[in-house]
């Protein structure tokens, strides 16, 4: 039976204005994991490390690499299966597929690892992959870490591929960048991407003595799942246009979406956690409309509840929307999605920055740098809009930004929905006239 998530959706106005022309809407999803007696807090995992062992990784990286790992066997145990893979131009598999019986032994295994060669990840993470799938089951929360100090050559797109096939397993991957600037020459760019593709996250290690608590989290993060292989689906009434998808808690990243059909919209959400839920915020389009009760979308959302065994659960949910001739209810806003719409936007503005001071077009880098500074600073973020003016600057004096500085940019923008996510919402907005039996709800 299902009843373990419980599914919101928020529109950021209580009635939208008859208009003659479309208009922008947003609405907050929020999928929040019920906690009860029954809630897991230890689920079984299958743990896939795929660890970079390439030259640059010799001296304190790679020592605190396996320390990091050693620490997590120490928190396994029978009911866990773990693999781990490492890899330069080829791959080794230290650990293979096996639940951690012996974990001295495995430590041992661990301890062992040198550092030699080059970087071509996709070869590590086809060996990861291949035994994340051979020991999964739907009692355990299957997921793939990632850690690199530097970037793969020539197998870009395979990395991808495989993404997109963990994605489609239910299988997401957590994706770390070890170190800044000249301590890491990782690409955050295609880590985001690798993520992205997987329905999984990226971070940023900026360093080495902090690989530990990353990992550490991470595991934490899943022994604390409450669902996995969850599918958000909209149904959107006619002529609704879906625009962007985001991601905005735990953390903020663009998610892909596709449609199963003309009005259907399919999101991959992957493991949601206890405590901290998925939020996601969608833009849409909205048509013009005469006075009246709307049928926005139908909406719902499966998953599989490893603690219980259950696969393709299912929670629904509808919106309904009315279209106002009174500005006055019109023009009211809920404060909370504003906010978050306006940490999207600082987002949106800093990421593109980044993308086209690495593609060398400095000016629309440095005009768009700015543009976020404005917004960041409109929130508060005064750190981060000073940053992104100093790089500004850097780049109109130089030409090039400082890759440490796009690396630990790129992550910290990705943050900024951290604290607002977890806030109280704020009072709410006055309810828009009820649809009476005189008002049909019109929709998909």
């Amino acid at each position: 039976m299902s009843g373990e998530i419980t599914l919101s959706i928020t529109t950021h106005r209580p009635a939208y204005e008859v208009m003659q022309t479309p208009q922008q809407a947003y609405l907050l999803i929020e999928a929040t994991p019920v906690v009860g007696p029954s809630a897991a807090v230890n689920q079984a995992v299958n743990f896939s490390l795929v660890l970079d062992r390439s030259g640059s990784m010799a001296g304190d990286k790679l020592n605190n690499l396996k320390m990091a790992a050693s620490a997590l066997v120490d928190r396994l145990g029978p009911k866990d299966t773990l693999t781990i893979v490492i890899f330069d131009e080829t791959a080794d598999v230290v650990v293979p597929g096996q639940p951690v019986n012996d974990r001295e032994l495995i430590k041992r295994q661990i301890q062992a690892i040198q550092e030699r060669g080059g970087t071509r990840m996709s070869t590590g993470i086809k060996a990861g992959l291949s035994s994340l799938q051979q020991w999964a089951r739907p009692d355990r929360v299957n997921r793939l870490l990632l850690l690199t100090d530097g970037q793969t050559w020539e197998d870009m797109n395979e990395c991808l591929s495989l993404a997109g096939q963990s994605r489609q397993a239910g299988m997401p991957w957590s994706v770390m960048g070890l170190g800044v600037g000249g301590e890491g020459q990782w690409d955050p760019r295609f880590l985001e991407s690798l993520a992205g593709q997987s329905g999984g996250e990226w971070y940023a290690i900026d360093s080495v003595d902090k690989v530990a608590e990353v990992f550490a989290n991470t595991l934490t993060a899943m022994q604390g799942t409450a669902v996995t292989n969850a599918q958000f689906t909209m149904r959107l009434a006619a002529d609704v246009k879906p625009r962007n998808v985001w991601r905005v808690a735990p953390m903020i990243s663009r998610l892909d979406h596709r449609s199963v059909s003309e009005r259907d919209v399919q999101i991959f959400l992957g493991d949601i956690q206890y405590g901290a839920g998925q939020s996601v915020l969608v833009e849409a389009l909205l048509p013009a409309r005469v006075p009246g009760s709307y049928r926005l979308v139908q909406a719902d959302i499966t998953y599989d509840v490893p603690g219980a065994n259950l696969t393709s659960q299912r929670v629904t949910q509808e919106v309904i929307i009315q279209y106002t001739p009174d500005g006055a209810l019109a023009a009211q806003v809920n404060g909370k999605i504003m906010n978050i719409v306006e940490r999207v936007n600082a987002f949106k503005l800093q990421t593109q920055a980044l993308d086209e001071a690495a593609s060398g077009q400095v000016q629309n880098a440095t005009r768009r740098l700015r543009a976020a500074a404005t917004v960041l600073l409109d929130l508060g973020e005064q750190e981060m809009a000073q940053n992104a003016i100093q790089q500004a600057q850097q780049m109109e004096q130089g030409g090039q930004m400082d890759p440490g500085a796009a690396q630990a940019m790129r992550y910290k923008t990705k943050l900024l929905t951290e604290s607002i996510t977890q806030e109280q919402a704020p009072p709410a907005l006055p309810d828009a006239p009820a649809p009476s039996a005189n008002d049909p709800v019109q929709g998909p």
